[in-house]
């Protein structure tokens, strides 16, 4: 799914897709199972990925380490009920570098009101050497 197929797209939605798209920040928007539909172009570099193929239709939640997997997964349910959900942990990196990062989870409503899909923005919060 795009985002700029979505009904609800309109002209104030224009401008926030190219600011998710250029967003310095780590920028996902999950669908109501987790999967990712949706990640900035910035997020593949700050992730040490090279293609949106390697992450778009996952489940956000499997690239977390295994200890970590249930607490995201709640958060996701979290957000996904309408609660923003703001956390920090770490994740070591394909490079094997370990990085700190601060997530927000936010619900996105649908017409109705009900969320229809989550939005993550993940800040690296890494102290400098």
């Amino acid at each position: 799914m795009k985002i700029a197929e979505t009904p609800r797209q309109n002209a104030v939605d224009a401008p926030t897709l190219a600011d998710l798209r250029n967003s310095s920040d780590c920028v996902k928007l999950l669908n109501t199972v987790g999967r990712i539909s949706f990640m900035g172009e910035q997020s593949l570099r700050v992730m040490e990925l090279n293609d949106m193929s390697e992450v778009v239709g996952k489940c956000w939640w499997e690239f977390w380490p295994n200890d970590q997997q249930a607490m995201i997964k709640s958060r996701f349910d979290a957000a996904l009920a309408g609660d923003v959900q703001q956390f920090k942990t770490t994740r070591r990196m394909p490079s094997g570098k370990l990085k700190e990062w601060s997530i927000t989870l936010s619900p996105v409503p649908g017409v109705n009101g009900v969320s229809t899909s989550v939005l993550v923005l993940s800040r690296d919060v890494t102290p400098a050497p």
